[in-house]
């Protein structure tokens, strides 16, 4: 009989030990989600943001990623973790694989018009063209959706 009681014990506190590292376990791959689709995020919004912006409403983001010269052309793009050139694994100069198996999908939105809450003084209306939100969305494997905005604004570089 004690032998019975101290097996029901023992099966109770392995279950219990089990599923606190099952769950321990979901997390750490929900955080390791959360933090690779940031990472996604900001990479191709720093990527955005340094190029020229002209204030074109216009862009369509078709074409190689490549070719993009402003921030306008970025609009609509979209790719997934299966053909990221700078995170994919054996291609020379040898760069990191942060997605491993999972899919992850950025989508690219570029508003052009957005205006600053200086604009409510009457003498300060800035041309609606001059600034622009870009937003990058990514989808984790779980389905979490990761947004990062980013204000652009249209301003001359002084040439020197």
């Amino acid at each position: 009989m004690e032998g019975l009681t101290a097996s029901v014990v023992l099966v109770i506190l392995v279950v219990g030990v089990v599923s606190s590292l099952s769950t321990s376990y979901q997390q750490s791959q929900s955080v390791r989600a959360t933090s690779t689709g940031v990472t996604l995020a900001r990479q191709l919004v720093d990527e955005i943001v340094s190029k020229p912006f002209d204030g074109d409403p216009a862009g369509t983001g078709s074409g190689a990623r490549s070719t993009f010269t402003d921030v306008s052309a970025y609009n609509g793009y979209s790719d997934n973790s299966d053909n990221l050139p700078l995170l994919k694994p054996g291609t020379p100069p040898p760069s990191l694989d942060v997605t491993g198996e999972d899919d992850y999908v950025r989508q690219t939105s570029v508003v052009v018009g957005a205006q600053p809450t200086i604009n409510n003084v009457p003498d300060n209306v800035s041309p609606a063209t001059d600034f622009a939100i870009v937003n990058v969305n990514v989808r984790c494997p779980d389905g979490q959706i990761i947004s990062v905005p980013e204000f652009v604004a249209k301003y001359p570089i002084p040439q020197q």
